[in-house]
């Protein structure tokens, strides 16, 4: 795993294990109903896998019936295409977003652009410039993980044959900068200082390495809302606009995410709580039955203490995303002591007497056995994930779920452009695709990444594509797409997070 990633690595089971596992237990699969309900539109519109051979420009091979209901209907007819079989995951990335619902698209081809050096420069001439250029793409990406396949098997030969781009994937390095974690800071602040040529256009980032290439404008920018896919995100939410508690002003791109996610048993929690307040109660009604790992050694109990703090913090839980504020965070932990330590006589103990796990593993095998009854994740597919494995499968009634208050933490990952990027048309071309709803529907089959995707559900150039990436994600373990961004919170500063994860070990473990 990545120094500045934790929670990214496993994607959601494919839709083939899930129905193989229904059938198994009985029972019919939301997906399965979904296949049956949009095979039977399809059949009534008309739209055969055997029609004709011409094809929408969205798809390359379903009938020519289907010309007669593009425009809006477009992207839905493509999620039928996967459904029944006429067209592939593969031809999806072909998908020309410039004849969808995207009208932004079409006025950026003569608006200039006012993006930083580009200023009287449309967003065609953008394009323009980019062919031929080489994007050189630093990125964590050892052999054989997802973010690699996806460079090499998607990404590369998308931006090649859409927009003339050669991506040159590199490895980044997490060695040799005394400033952040990942090389690269060091690298550009030393080009920049010494007026020699930056060797890098686009970066995989998030947290203290974007906060120091921020601090020591070490970025070029700001340009995330002023490409045409930023209409696919929501630029007041938390999680968006805040990278770690760091204002991202424009200056890099949402990319995947992971959100945290309550897991319960159907079996003995029917009707799981949906608040703290309710968890608190629910856990003292149940002695036993919960715990949660050391914040100090496991990262999802680290988590778990962002929520309370940011529950806690009531009305002025917005005044936590900027700066660690001392005041304000001595007036609040005190009560996410008190409530942890309230309920600490009511959690599981373990063998040697301490209810806190180092690791969250150990508890999600208590979890499997049913000798707890409530468990937590940062990964939104959790649940369906240990329900299919194949040596220790949890019970199939693991549900999860997300808080309805005051919600729950998304670790958003971004992209980002050094400011002495050689190539930067080249890296605002391929920023913006990776941003198209095209690409993100990519990047959430399971088959290339899983990963969970940032965009606005309730985003008008989302609409279309909202049941696609439903079908995707949902099934009866996993939440839907509008119900994680709805209960999304942003994460705070890295401050507040080793403060925590500090305190709680004084005033907690050892109180």
């Amino acid at each position: 795993t990545p120094p500045h990633l934790n929670a990214m690595q496993s994607g959601a089971p494919s839709t083939a294990e899930l129905n193989q596992h229904a059938h198994a237990h009985g029972e019919e699969s939301k997906i399965e109903r979904m296949d049956s309900e949009l095979g039977r539109e399809a059949s009534e519109i008309g739209f055969y896998k055997d029609g004709a051979s011409q094809a929408p420009t969205a798809v390359k091979a379903p009938s020519n019936k289907c010309l007669k209901y593009v425009g809006g209907l477009t992207l839905i007819l493509v999620f039928l295409c996967l459904i029944i079989g006429a067209v592939t995951l593969e031809e999806v990335r072909d998908i020309d977003t410039k004849k969808t619902t995207n009208n932004n698209y079409y006025a950026a081809d003569i608006t200039p652009s006012n993006l930083p050096g580009f200023e009287r420069t449309t967003w065609q001439g953008i394009t323009d410039q980019a062919k031929t250029q080489t994007l050189n793409f630093y990125l964590w990406s050892p052999p054989g993980t997802s973010p690699r396949n996806w460079v090499d098997n998607n990404l590369s030969p998308a931006l090649l044959s859409r927009f003339g781009i050669t991506v040159n994937r590199m490895d980044a390095v997490y060695t040799g900068c005394d400033v952040a974690a990942m090389k690269l800071v060091c690298d550009v602040q030393n080009q920049i200082n010494s007026n020699s040529d930056g060797q890098v256009d686009l970066v995989w980032i998030n947290g203290a390495n974007f906060k120091a290439m921020k601090d020591g404008d070490l970025l070029y920018g700001p340009f995330a809302t002023g490409i045409p896919s930023s209409q696919n995100f929501d630029w007041s939410s938390q999680a968006i606009a805040f990278d770690k508690g760091v204002a991202i002003d424009g200056m890099e791109m949402p990319f995947n995410l992971a959100q945290f996610v309550f897991i319960n048993n159907a079996n003995n929690v029917p009707n799981p709580p949906q608040t703290i307040p309710a968890l608190v109660q629910w856990i003292k009604s149940n002695p036993g039955k919960f715990t949660y790992s050391s914040p100090s050694t496991d990262f999802t109990g680290a988590a778990f203490l962002r929520i309370l703090l940011i529950h806690y913090a009531g009305n002025r839980a917005s005044s936590l995303y900027g700066e660690f504020d001392e005041s304000l965070y001595n007036d609040i932990a005190p009560q996410v002591w008190q409530m942890l330590n309230d309920i600490e006589s009511d959690l599981y103990q373990f063998s040697n007497g301490s209810p806190y796990a180092a690791s969250h593993d150990d508890i999600r095998t208590l979890v499997g056995q049913q000798v707890l009854w409530m468990d937590m994740s940062f990964q939104h597919t959790e649940a369906s994930t240990r329900i299919l494995d194949p040596v220790n499968p949890w019970p199939s009634t693991m549900d999860a779920y997300v808080l309805s208050s005051p919600g729950t933490i998304a670790d958003t990952n971004f992209l980002a452009i050094p400011k002495n990027a050689p190539n930067k048309a080249a890296a605002l071309v391929a920023v913006n695709y990776i941003a198209s709803a095209s690409s993100m529907f990519v990047r959430s089959q399971p088959t290339v990444w899983g990963a969970l995707q940032p965009f606005d559900p309730n985003a008008k150039s989302m609409q279309d594509w909202v049941p696609a990436f439903d079908y995707v994600d949902v099934h009866e373990k996993t939440p839907t797409v509008e119900e994680l961004a709805n209960n999304r919170l942003g994460d705070l500063n890295t401050d507040y997070v080793n403060r925590l994860n500090a305190d709680w070990v004084a005033y907690v473990r050892d109180a």
